[in-house]
């Protein structure tokens, strides 16, 4: 009796597992330069070498639903034009991706993106999300979702109002800054020991770490008293300007 119910079981979770199907979609980015992307849940975008925006493996539901038949999901957020609760829209040579589902509804959405085309991502109130192999600007927003960045150039601007962000450059672009911030959560930055950069380094209430050799000059050659919690310093002589700020995590900059 055991061993039947245990059968029955295996067949509805393998039931659950192919009605759950796992399909990619595809857009061409013939003329887009900046691709916007709004969406409330976990996140991983990673470098491809094809100019186009494709979404791997998403989850789409097609357990049979009698009460839905012969109607279409609509979303508060605007009309789906994908077929996997997207809607994009392109202004000029910006490409508009707008996620249409909950966080509840969508888990580990993976992206591919072109590895020199600009993004921007907004994560909403809970969502989080990964680079990976990038050498464009991005922009990121999060509430309390962590923002990582692997194997990337810059430049970048991320922050966080709860979330850790953790950066780790293979070389840094000087063309133009940086800035890492997190209110509450810590930063951490690694990058190569002979980046060229004007560095502001800043924790309000926690404390910054570094393996770098940094030389700070008090003004007019005064002595430094107080509780100046802004460091300023230049590595190999100087270069891009590099902040990175937490209000009550600590920050950390380390050498690669």
């Amino acid at each position: 009796m055991k061993r039947t119910g245990i059968i029955i079981n295996l067949m509805a979770f393998l039931s659950f597992v192919f009605s759950y199907a796992q399909e990619d979609y595809t857009k061409n980015l013939n003329g887009i330069s900046k691709v916007y992307i709004e969406t409330g849940t976990k996140v991983k975008i990673t470098a491809g070498s094809s100019n186009v925006l494709k979404f791997n493996n998403i989850g789409h539901n097609k357990t049979n639903n009698e009460r839905a038949e012969g109607l279409k999901a609509v979303y508060s957020g605007g009309a789906d034009n994908t077929g996997f609760g997207f809607s994009m829209s392109q202004e000029g040579s910006v490409l508009r991706v707008k996620d249409l589902k909950s966080w509840m509804q969508r888990k580990d959405l993976q992206i591919e993106l072109p590895k020199t085309i600009d993004i921007h991502i907004d994560c909403g109130n809970l969502g989080s999300v990964t680079f990976e192999g990038f050498s464009s600007e991005i922009e990121v927003n999060s509430t309390v979702g962590n923002i990582t960045f692997n194997d990337v150039t810059g430049p970048i601007t991320a922050h966080s109002e709860t979330g850790t962000i953790n950066v780790d450059f293979v070389n840094v672009n000087q063309s133009s800054p940086i800035t890492v911030h997190s209110s509450t959560g810590s930063v951490d930055v690694s990058l190569p020991s002979n980046t060229k950069a004007d560095l502001e380094l800043r924790s309000t209430m926690g404390t910054v770490y570094t393996d770098f050799e940094l030389k700070t000059d008090a003004p007019d050659g005064m002595k430094v008293v107080g509780a100046n919690r802004k460091i300023e310093s230049k590595l190999n002589g100087g270069g891009v300007n590099i902040v990175l700020r937490s209000s009550t995590g600590n920050v950390y900059l380390r050498k690669k």
